[in-house]
């Protein structure tokens, strides 16, 4: 299989890291994103996330889920040491494309940068924000943003 590029939105790595469940179905959300992962450490897949994503996730983690600190620096340390995944830094042209995207889409700023990060590098974005990917979709004119469950079923299965 050729190498596919994901980027991974704050909340598929959140569901992971979390064991997040569905309170109202009880389908266990962090399964799908683990899958990925491990494809991600064997090369199957070349992973990523930006810097953005892990700031937006020691957020989350401090203030919405009440994690100690000590547990989120060494979780963050546990994403940064997954083989064959990479933290991006938006770069000044990434800020910029992130700005006439949000101008054109109605993404907030943050999905703007992930959206203008992964334009041009990435092969898939995997996310569980339906407006998100329905935006992506709809711009790119084609499938490319799923969520962790849809990717399995319908991109990896292709593979």
């Amino acid at each position: 299989m050729e190498n596919i590029s994901v980027f991974l939105d704050t909340d598929a790595l959140i569901n992971w890291l979390a064991k997040e469940v569905d309170p109202n179905t009880g389908e266990e959300l962090w399964r799908a994103p683990l899958r990925i992962l491990k494809e991600i450490e064997i090369g199957e897949l070349s992973g990523f996330t930006s810097i953005i994503n892990l700031m937006e996730i020691i957020f989350v983690l401090r203030r919405k889920k009440r994690w100690k600190d000590e547990k989120i620096i060494s979780t963050i340390g546990r994403i940064r040491e997954i083989p064959n995944f990479s933290v991006l830094i938006p770069t000044e042209a990434d800020m910029i494309s992130a700005y006439s995207i949000q101008t054109a889409f109605a993404l907030d700023p943050f999905n703007s940068i992930y959206y203008s990060i992964s334009r041009r590098r990435i092969d898939y974005i995997i996310s569980r924000d339906s407006d998100f990917i329905s935006i992506v979709n709809t711009a790119e004119k084609k499938p490319v943003a799923f969520t962790p469950e849809r990717f399995l079923k319908d991109v990896m299965k292709q593979s």
